[in-house]
């Protein structure tokens, strides 16, 4: 008999001892894991786009007025490109302030000339060393103070809206019942590697923080694009629990005012945002790192819900490596691992197509391993940081 044939004989009549029936039984439960969180989280946003919208149109007819709040430092760059895209809303009534971080460069005379020109512009300077705490939240609560409206969409410089509309959009997501719309933004394409593992990265936390909210548990938002009306802002303290932290105008914040009953998401494309990917390795790092540490301020079930996707492809992955040293026949090996990475690829392909991202779900699998590994390795640097 052929050798090919013998070794296809030994592959089907191959029997498992008990430790390797728990494995199996354990990669199987994990692999269902993802496929239902999968499911139940990207359904309602991402698989049924009728629905979604069905669920975000409102009468357009009177919209009210609203402030657009954008904190800047050291922008200079970003103000000239893209400030006029927020200014030029197809709006009844709103204002863009922008507030100055003490900008050591030419900011403050940027939005002077700026102002000359658009008079719905406000500025908000900050003079040096007024600003005692970290990140943007102590300028973004000047700016909500300063806002002569009782809605407020936040912003960030270097983002560009998708179009005139965009504010539009946004606000007409606005209900009696819902204070709070979490909005998309999505990092501009370009070459390289590096940008592709940006998009991954906002691609799958979008699929998280939208998902969730829509499945009635919001816990965080984008500030590159969130708004939310200005008296939630002030009975909740504005960001006084947390100003210590670099982070948490966006995350922190909303996930101590939201709940199902006030939150919404915006997913119509004319309501997204662009903005660029961090310049150098460094910077996106930094963030990331940030932004790990501000989730042990979220609430236990949300940081349950947010570790399942990434501990049990973790268990997935160390039980078929467990497989492989038991001599386990590769041939299940391989269609246990196509099984899930066709439904990953699959689950991308339908998410990038809503969030008009492209060719991410590609590389989603290496990504998710990439990302098992960076993810722990900067938990762990941020709890030694904390210890020191």
């Amino acid at each position: 008999m052929p050798e090919k044939s013998i070794l296809m004989m030994e592959f089907l009549h191959y029997r498992p001892t008990l430790a390797v029936w728990v494995i199996l039984a354990c990669v199987a439960l994990f692999l269902i894991v993802q496929g239902v969180y999968y499911f139940v989280v990207c359904r309602k946003a991402f698989f049924n786009r009728r629905k979604a919208e069905k669920e975000t149109q409102s009468d357009n007819a009177a919209l009210p007025g609203v402030s657009v709040v954008i904190a800047t430092k050291n922008e200079e760059y970003n103000l000239k490109d893209k400030l006029a895209f927020f200014l030029e809303q197809d709006y009844p009534e709103f204002e863009v302030i922008v507030v100055n971080d003490a900008s050591a460069d030419d900011t403050e005379y940027v939005l002077k000339a700026f102002s000359k020109l658009y008079p719905n512009l406000k500025m908000v300077n900050i003079v040096e060393n007024v600003n005692k705490f970290k990140g943007r939240k102590f300028p973004i609560s000047l700016g909500i103070k300063a806002a002569k409206y009782d809605y407020v969409v936040l912003s960030h410089a270097d983002c560009q809206p998708a179009g005139f509309d965009w504010l539009k959009n946004m606000m007409s997501n606005f209900t009696k019942r819902k204070s709070i719309v979490l909005g998309y933004a999505y990092c501009k394409q370009s070459k390289g590697l590096f940008n592709k593992v940006v998009q991954y990265d906002n691609v799958r936390t979008a699929i998280n923080y939208i998902g969730l909210a829509l499945c009635g548990q919001p816990y965080m938002g984008d500030g590159r694009n969130l708004a939310y009306k200005k008296d939630l802002f002030f009975k909740a303290g504005g960001f006084t629990k947390h100003y210590n932290l670099t982070l948490g105008d966006d995350d922190i914040f909303i996930s101590s005012v939201a709940n199902s009953q006030n939150t919404t998401v915006a997913l119509a494309p004319e309501s997204f945002v662009t903005f660029e990917q961090k310049r150098n390795k460094s910077d996106w790092r930094k963030l990331k790192k940030e932004r790990l540490a501000s989730r042990r301020f979220f609430k236990f079930k949300h940081k349950f819900l947010l570790s399942l996707l990434p501990l049990s492809a973790f268990l997935f992955y160390a039980g078929v490596i467990s497989l492989a040293l038991l001599a386990f026949p590769y041939q299940y090996i391989i269609l246990a691992l196509l099984l899930k990475f066709i439904l990953q690829m699959i689950v991308y392909f339908k998410v990038c197509k809503r969030l008009g991202v492209k060719k991410i779900h590609l590389f989603a699998p290496l990504f998710e391993i990439y990302f098992l590994f960076f993810d722990a390795k900067m938990r762990i640097i941020s709890l030694f940081s904390r210890k020191a």
